[in-house]
């Protein structure tokens, strides 16, 4: 193989799919990047075994090839290059890098012993603009369980439907104490069926990142493709490849604990909302991380906390709304889904200190956030 390109397609192109390569006592390949011709340039490709990117590197090919090096060693190497042209050629269990003025051999295997990546069929799928799956990942994957007892909660659900004739992606995560839900609309002309599935929240993650790094770049499409079967999904955004298996298990029926109808509901300006929780989560219980919403008849809002060995906080914010109520809430999980929040002000619903709280951005479509209340 050998292989000439850009200090700068290499490096990005390396960003991309080294992150998931890891050291792996049983199976040291795992660490490696397959380096393979493929369409007039080389295909950077890496595996974990449940999720594997590619990537398609610009360049020209001299002679076709395949070979694995490190990833981490190639990367950190590539990005010590100056900008301009670096040129690959494999020699027996060696790769040979120049660029330049400097000649390097870094030692790899054959492409032979690196795990097949299977390939899925792209008849039919769905289309999203990559813009909003970005923004819906982050809106929604930060409310997924990090414990390994309920691995349906371990990922984000994607719920794909139409209505008269709006395709939409409904995204929900949830760890049983708080839950967000967005909604993105597809592409019109998407011709994938109804489907529900749970994507791991690595995967969700590896997405987010990758969309991230091209936000920029002119010459990427503003549209994301997206096909699934029983067992896999496989997200295709330009050059660029990641394929994940995906969560066994069936989602809770989340919609039936979101209230429809609600006792209280004031706005609240974001920013000085989150300060209050801040202020306010100085003075929690430990372990409990418990602060008070207090709705009073004068149009004001308390956010308070009290513990017998740290001291007491109360701050008062004006609210437009004058019924009273009170919750206690968890101040970690509010902080968590206002953080996310892309509005100046939010309006908070309530019914009582027995049932969730739900926070919605104001000017903003789509999104809502439930967090359950700590019960007295």
């Amino acid at each position: 193989m050998i292989f000439a390109c850009t200090q700068e397609n290499l490096l990005q192109g390396l960003s991309l799919v080294s992150h998931i390569a890891g050291k792996n006592v049983n199976l040291p390949i795992l660490s490696n990047v397959l380096l393979k011709t493929e369409d007039g340039g080389l295909k950077l490709s890496t595996t974990n075994l449940e999720m594997a990117i590619s990537a398609l590197v610009r360049g020209r090919v001299e002679a076709p090839g395949e070979f694995t090096i490190p990833a981490k060693l190639f990367q950190d190497y590539i990005s010590l290059l100056s900008s301009g042209k670096i040129e690959l050629a494999v020699k027996g269990d060696t790769l040979e890098i120049r660029a330049d003025d400097k000649v390097t051999q870094v030692k790899g295997m054959a492409a032979s012993e690196f795990p097949v990546i299977p390939k899925l069929a792209k008849e039919s799928g769905y289309r999203l603009k990559a813009d909003l799956l970005r923004q819906a990942i982050g809106q929604s994957v930060f409310a997924v369980s990090s414990s390994e007892s309920r691995p349906e909660l371990a990922g984000v659900a994607c719920f794909f439907h139409g209505q008269a004739g709006k395709d939409q992606l409904v995204m929900a995560a949830t760890d049983s104490y708080r839950l967000a839900e967005k909604k993105v609309s597809l592409v019109v002309g998407s011709d994938g069926a109804e489907a529900r599935v749970i994507i791991p929240a690595k995967a969700m993650l590896e997405i987010a990142r990758i969309l991230s790094v091209y936000s920029d770049d002119l010459d990427m499409p503003d549209e994301v493709a997206w096909q699934m079967t029983d067992s896999q999904f496989v997200l295709t955004y330009g050059k660029v490849e990641l394929i994940s298996r995906l969560i066994e298990g069936s989602f809770p029926d989340y919609r039936q604990i979101i209230p429809t109808q609600f006792r209280s509901e004031f706005q609240v300006s974001r920013s000085e909302l989150s300060k209050a929780i801040r202020a306010a989560a100085l003075f929690t219980r430990q372990g409990l991380f418990d602060i008070h919403f207090d709705l009073g008849a004068d149009g004001t809002l308390k956010v308070s906390s009290a513990d017998t060995g740290t001291g007491a906080h109360t701050t008062t914010l004006k609210i437009n709304s004058s019924q009273e109520n009170r919750v206690t809430l968890n101040y970690k999980y509010l902080s968590d889904g206002l953080a996310i929040m892309p509005a100046d002000t939010v309006t908070v619903h309530m019914i009582d200190g027995m049932n969730p709280v739900v926070i919605t951005p104001d000017g903003t479509q789509g999104f809502q956030y439930v967090v359950m209340p700590i019960r007295q």
